[in-house]
């Protein structure tokens, strides 16, 4: 006889009603459960009638195979209950926690089986053995409330899960608003507990540089600095949501003016970059061009075709295409960036390109003549060709947004190498994942209707993003190409950390059954996500529900 996830089962929990994460012992209440918490869904789980319980005796068996992932579940365990033996090997007649390799198991396929034996997780690699850890955690907090317990009688459990998409992507803006690399270490630990494994940095734009660079200094010293704009004063006169204030640590006075800025030196690079290969989380770095370049074009004014910076409309002057010191600035850039960054992947923007500048410099003609360009928009094209080209040279693959794919006019289709993975976000260029998908090229669906996370988050949106489903959007030849989905967040009016929080749970975690799970469903959601919201509250975490 067993009872399916969402039908109410008997089970010892503890301190149900209480949030605290204190480690003090409680007495053991009888309750009941209504769900085992695992976020995201698992593939296949059951609750089998019977339970086991964990105490003193509970013996934690140092996996062998799987060094990261066996760190994590003694850490599990540790802030789980106050004692429990280790050793080598299992020990006869005790109750034992495995972990095991099975190489039968795919690339973050994982197994977990909680019986009267005791817990024993599978999985084929080490980041399969990181996601069953974090489904474990899930569980074994669900149970516990979040109290170190002396002894906790634990349900049977079943687990056999794997993701259902290859790219499980968070976006966040760091240039508009700026976080300290403690805040990212942070965002990293979410990222890791849902299941994410990629995390694109979006470290450039027309608002600040974000990444030391010692060959330009004057990217730092001057490009990642700006004095408070629009979106700024409306919080900066203290008269607004306290949650709203701007972190003083990214402020200094000069010449009298209040400034804004700061970057992550490299050394905070390489912390940041080390700390998420330990949660198997990628870290993506993005330096957009050659629109978005303000920061940098005021650091070093030659970079545009004007010789200076400034507004075309809604977009800013791009770098110059027409002029080899512009190619050798980008490419110098990028081979500095690039070492910092292990990940195969690197995002260069290209979008919201205007070529105003381009159509009237004399540069730009005489280079379009030379190189057979008719036109900017070929230009565009053109370099854009070159930088994926130079990138690939040095062992990496480009992701790019949409724009390279389709003009706004929705009928100018540009050239673009089939190899680039195209971030679709344009909403509105209903075509442009059909024609990437003709094109040959992956896509990293990121429709800014629904995975940008940077405004009102409310439940008609929660519910909208939970149970989207690409296959009823697009045919086959066009979701087929749909590597996975990503939740970007950009920053002009998230000038805090109590802001961006508010903003993006429970958005993360619906996300994360997007990207991981074969079946979806909104009350089943709701339900698994009650232990995570206190769960969030414990960490300080400014939880606010959808409204």
């Amino acid at each position: 006889m067993k009872s399916k996830i969402g039908i109410t089962i008997q089970i010892f929990l503890f301190g149900l009603f209480s949030v605290s994460c204190v480690a003090t012992p409680i007495p053991i209440p009888t309750t009941k459960i209504t769900t085992h918490g695992i976020i995201p869904l698992p593939k296949s789980i059951d609750l089998p009638d019977g339970s086991v319980v964990l105490n003193q005796d509970f013996v934690f068996v140092t996996s062998s195979v799987f060094d990261i992932a066996n760190k994590a579940a003694e850490n599990v365990f540790s802030n789980t209950l106050i004692a429990f033996q280790t050793s080598t090997s299992s020990i006869s007649g005790k109750i034992n926690f495995r972990l095991i390799q099975d190489n039968t198991l795919k690339h973050e396929a994982y197994s977990i089986l909680i019986n009267s034996n005791g817990i024993l997780l599978k999985a084929g690699d080490e980041a399969g053995a990181y996601c069953a850890v974090q489904s474990l955690k899930q569980y074994l907090w669900s149970v516990s409330n979040g109290l170190k317990q002396a002894s906790l009688d634990v349900h049977f459990l079943t687990v056999s899960d794997e993701p259902k998409y290859e790219w499980r992507g968070f976006h966040l803006d760091v240039s508009r608003h700026f976080f300290t690399k403690e805040y990212i270490l942070k965002i990293i630990d979410w990222l890791a507990y849902y299941k994410y494994n990629k995390f694109h940095l979006h470290l450039t734009d027309d608002q600040g540089w974000r990444i030391e660079s010692k060959i330009f200094p004057l990217l730092n010293s001057a490009g990642s600095w700006r004095y408070l704009d629009y979106n700024d004063s409306i919080w900066s006169s203290g008269s607004c949501n306290p949650n709203y204030a701007i972190n003083p640590q990214f402020l200094k006075k000069v010449n009298g003016r209040t400034m804004y800025g700061g970057y992550y030196t490299q050394d905070d690079i390489a912390e940041i970059v080390a700390y998420a290969q330990k949660h198997f989380v990628e870290i993506i770095p993005e330096i957009d061009m050659p629109g978005h370049m303000t920061a940098a074009i005021q650091a070093y004014p030659l970079l545009s075709c004007s010789g200076k910076s400034g507004m075309h409309g809604d977009y800013s002057y791009p770098i110059c295409p027409c002029n080899q010191n512009v190619y050798d600035f980008v490419y110098q850039i990028w081979d500095e960036v690039t070492p910092l960054f292990p990940s195969k992947y690197v995002h260069i923007g290209a979008d919201e390109v205007v070529k105003s500048t381009w159509d009237t410099s004399d540069d730009c003609k005489n280079f379009m003549t030379s190189n057979s360009i008719k036109d900017t928009t070929v230009l565009q094209s053109f370099f854009v060709k070159k930088l994926q080209t130079h990138l690939e040279e040095n062992g990496k693959t480009v992701v790019a947004w949409d724009d390279v794919s389709v003009e706004p006019n929705h009928e100018t289709i540009l050239n673009f190498d089939s190899k680039l993975k195209i971030m679709y976000w344009r909403s509105w260029m209903t075509n442009a994942p059909t024609v990437a998908a003709a094109n040959g090229n992956d896509i990293i669906y990121t429709n800014w209707d629904m995975f940008y996370f940077s405004s009102e988050n409310s439940q008609a949106q929660l519910m909208e993003l939970l149970e989207y489903d690409i296959t009823t959007a697009y045919p086959a030849e066009v979701s087929s190409k749909v590597i996975g989905f990503q939740g970007c967040v950009w920053t002009e009016q998230i000038p805090s950390e109590k802001v961006l929080e508010s903003l993006i749970f429970p958005r993360i975690q619906a996300l994360s059954e997007v990207n991981w799970s074969a079946f979806k469903n909104l009350y089943s959601f709701n339900t698994r996500l009650e232990p995570h919201k206190k769960y969030l509250k414990c960490l300080g975490v400014n939880w606010v529900d959808p409204k």
